[in-house]
């Protein structure tokens, strides 16, 4: 599999996107693994990630995040072990366990040794790609999920939350996250581009989970609370921040304020 990797990556230019391509291929893998192992019967895919690989989000990504959707029968550890195992018998040398203790967060890196050294990324055997796993074990209610057949790198199905469910944690996400984060702004204005439907009744319990009382997010509610957010934004630390995750750089030209301002205006219902 380390061939194919190899091989995927020789017609590209830049180191940048040699890395970007091969950790999509990697987490295309895990991907496959965790169907083939039948985790998607517990967990959801969620995030930037899933926006990459079921609706080709033309940025990139680095994470794998997943919702619990059912905790009958799911260990952590089994999983971390299932996919240490699997990924050593497609020829990778990985890192993985899950140490502490079970909590409303699961997270942990998939470390692949030596693999940057071997694909001419890296002159330092000792450096590592990393690809890391959360898992929300206690997500709000609220969800819709769906299954989806995905077909780039390897042929596989996933259960995910729908686009209106997506759209709802990434509002949650942008809207309370304690740090402004490049990534999120950049899949705001995508959202609100396509005009997607916002599942509010995911996105006001998740708001009453992380912040406490009642909320109801209709869609004026929800363009207040945006246009505030925005207006306290500044730009030039955003752009810094997503430039690295940018496919395209003329991408660069819409992270101003008027751009936002007018996409909420226009993209919310």
């Amino acid at each position: 599999m380390k061939d194919v990797l190899a091989a995927k990556l020789a017609g590209l230019g830049s180191r940048e996107e040699k890395y970007n391509a091969a950790r999509e291929f990697l987490q295309e893998l895990i991907l496959q693994i965790m169907d083939r192992q039948g985790y998607f019967a517990n967990l959801a895919f969620v995030g930037g990630t899933a926006l990459r690989v079921l609706y080709d989000l033309p940025r990139f990504s680095e994470d794998l995040d997943f919702c619990l959707v059912k905790k009958d029968g799911f260990r952590f550890d089994r999983l971390l072990a299932a996919l240490k195992r699997e990924l050593g018998l497609n020829g990778f040398d990985v890192e993985a366990s899950a140490d502490k203790k079970e909590k409303n967060v699961l997270g942990e890196f998939i470390r692949f040794k030596g693999l940057l050294f071997d694909l001419g990324l890296t002159s330092h055997k000792a450096e590592k790609l990393f690809i890391k796993l959360e898992i929300d074990a206690n997500p709000p209610a609220g969800y819709l999920t769906e299954i989806s057949l995905v077909n780039k790198n390897f042929l596989f199905k996933v259960r995910s939350y729908d686009l209106p469910s997506l759209f709802a944690a990434k509002l949650h996400a942008f809207l309370f996250r304690q740090y402004a984060k490049g990534r999120d702004y950049y899949d705001l204005l995508w959202f609100l581009a396509r005009k997607t439907p916002v599942n509010c009744a995911l996105l006001s319990a998740a708001a009453e989970q992380t912040e406490g009382g009642r909320f109801n997010l209709d869609a004026n509610a929800l363009k207040a609370l945006l246009r505030e957010k925005i207006a306290q934004t500044d730009f030039h630390k955003i752009l810094n921040d997503v430039a690295p995750f940018l496919s395209d750089r003329a991408e660069r030209e819409y992270f101003k304020k008027d751009y936002f301002l007018t996409a909420i205006e226009k993209g919310l219902a």
